[in-house]
């Protein structure tokens, strides 16, 4: 034991040795030095090191040697006697035994390792994340179709599987400052195939694209060390209504550049400019026709900025933005809209305010949105309502200044020590906008509910029941058209913490009934002509 004791001591020391080798030599030349440079000076200091440690042992093994020869015969502990009699091993006996007990081993603590990790990581200056969601599913006669999933919610009720890698690697450092390169690769598969390649796209159930290319400078600006300045094709962040799988404000990634987290004495700042062209229909294409080629590129940008952080009370906080998409066209490309060969392509912009606040040992955030043309008939899309300029880089359809506005709440919150409670809730309407299914000069009113609350069985296990219902009108042309359903999903959930939106990796053995109430905006069907679906799957989360 003894002895087992010893080698874990002197492990430890060789661990430290090697640690303390590793961060000075971080230390002295991280500034100056290649990393190949680096590198070879850590293997100098490591052979150094290990005959440094060899030597030590050498030592010690010749001495415990001479002692081992030197040493005589021990004689038998003497004994005393007790008040009662009783022998008892003599005091110096007792002396000799706690001096002659090894000292306990050195060990790094959790804290000590995280941020011996960290600092490799760091020092490396290379990270690596991702996301993906999969799974399996089917129903009681074919294959699963997911239906409304931005009004319904999306659990139990998305079949496909999305991802995306990102790689950050710090090209260059000094001091506080430094410039990092970053790159995001993502994409779609269908999860119906065995052969989902990227060759057959989307319509073959595989999509993978670039859609993150940038530069990305730490400490540059002297007038906001603290904020980051990016270049290349990215975008501000996206804040994600997540159980109704859409972004309340998103701009998609384009070429551009942008300052995040610029700080004010109220609240940061962020800004950006990126370049998002569009290709714009002839007016004798179908909207959104797959087959119609007549088509010209307009160059699109889109300024935004955002002011977030803005203190209301101790624990609630706004944020308040502005976008705005503009086109720079040719000469040629305004004459042919002007002659209705094209579709004319509109300005668009939308304002919005957050409100975050805490709310029974969770958060909520409540989002008042505003918008024309383009940007505002996103709004009435009843699955994917993302606030876009365009529809996947097409442009079609007659906008004519109509304003949108909706309003959003979505969070989570503990009913009690066992149940907790995550919902999407939106409410919307719209005046004299363009719709892919009911046409120019619509008007709409949504209202969509989502509420997931779920029994805690324990910080790794939970049951959860989501309920959907949505209802949605559609007026054009002095027709109205009514949209509604409902949806039930039931859950068993391993998770890695209690929070719904928040902890991943996650895993589901779920059970969905679809029901449409009311189909005459997308005019949908479930297979064999039903107005309901019956499905079952399993379905995995995961960020790393």
């Amino acid at each position: 034991m003894m002895k087992a004791n010893k080698q874990n001591y002197k492990k430890s020391i060789i661990a430290a040795a090697l640690l303390s080798c590793y961060a000075a030599s971080g230390e002295a030349a991280a500034q100056k030095l290649t990393l190949e440079q680096r590198m070879e000076m850590l293997e100098a200091q490591l052979r150094a090191t290990q005959q440094k440690l060899q030597a030590y042992e050498d030592k010690e093994q010749a001495q415990q040697q001479t002692l081992a020869a030197t040493a005589p015969t021990a004689p038998a502990p003497s004994k005393v006697q007790t008040a009662s009699g009783a022998p008892s091993a003599s005091a110096s006996t007792a002396v000799m035994t706690a001096s002659a007990t090894p000292a306990e081993p050195l060990e790094l603590s959790p804290d000590t390792l995280k941020k011996i990790s960290k600092y490799v990581q760091d020092d490396t200056g290379f990270k690596y994340s991702g996301y993906f969601r999969s799974g399996w599913a089917s129903t009681t006669n074919g294959g699963p179709k997911s239906w409304a999933v931005g009004s319904l919610g999306r659990f139990g009720n998305e079949y496909d599987g999305w991802y995306n890698l990102s790689l950050k690697k710090r090209a260059w450092r000094e001091g506080d400052k430094s410039i990092w390169a970053n790159v995001q690769f993502e994409g779609d598969l269908g999860l119906t195939q065995s052969n989902e390649s990227f060759e057959k796209g989307i319509s073959g159930g595989g999509l993978g694209k670039l859609s993150k290319l940038y530069v990305e400078g730490n400490g540059l600006l002297p007038f906001a060390p603290e904020a980051s300045l990016w270049i290349g094709k990215h975008t501000l962040p996206q804040y994600e209504i997540q159980l109704l799988d859409w972004k309340s404000n998103r701009t998609l990634s384009g070429a551009g550049i942008g300052i995040e987290n610029w700080t004010l004495p109220l609240g940061a700042l962020s800004m950006a400019l990126t370049r998002n062209d569009i290709d714009n229909y002839s007016t004798v294409c179908a909207a959104g026709s797959s087959t119609c080629s007549d088509t010209t590129q307009v160059n699109v940008n889109i300024a935004e900025v955002r002011y977030k952080n803005l203190p209301i009370t101790d624990n609630v906080t706004l944020e308040l933005g502005a976008k705005y998409a503009f086109a720079n066209q040719t000469d040629e490309q305004k004459e042919a809209q002007a002659n209705n060969d094209y579709y004319q392509v509109k300005s668009s912009w939308l304002g919005q305010a957050i409100l975050r606040n805490p709310i029974l040992n969770g958060t909520n955030e409540l989002t008042l949105q505003v918008a024309d043309n383009s940007l505002a008939s996103q709004f009435m899309n009843i699955s994917s309502a993302n606030p876009d300029f365009d529809y996947n880089s097409s442009y079609y359809g007659i906008h004519s200044g109509g304003i949108g506005w909706r309003l959003v709440s979505q969070g989570e919150f503990y009913l009690s020590d066992k149940i907790i409670m995550a919902h999407a809730l939106v409410y919307g309407r719209g005046h004299d906008l363009y719709s892919t299914y009911t046409g120019a000069h619509t008007d709409f009113e949504t209202v969509r509910a989502v509420i997931r609350p779920s029994w805690i069985w324990s910080r790794n296990m939970q049951t959860a029941l989501e309920l959907g219902y949505f209802n949605q009108q559609n007026r054009a042309n002095n027709l109205t058209f009514d949209e509604s359903g409902y949806k039930v999903t039931l859950a068993q959930v391993f998770k890695v913490d209690t929070s719904i939106l928040n902890s991943r990796p996650e895993i589901r053995l779920y059970s969905t009934y679809l029901k449409a109430l009311e189909n005459e905006i997308d005019s949908t069907t479930f297979n064999d002509g039903k107005d309901y679906q019956i499905s079952f799957g399993v379905q995995a989360e995961v960020v790393f």
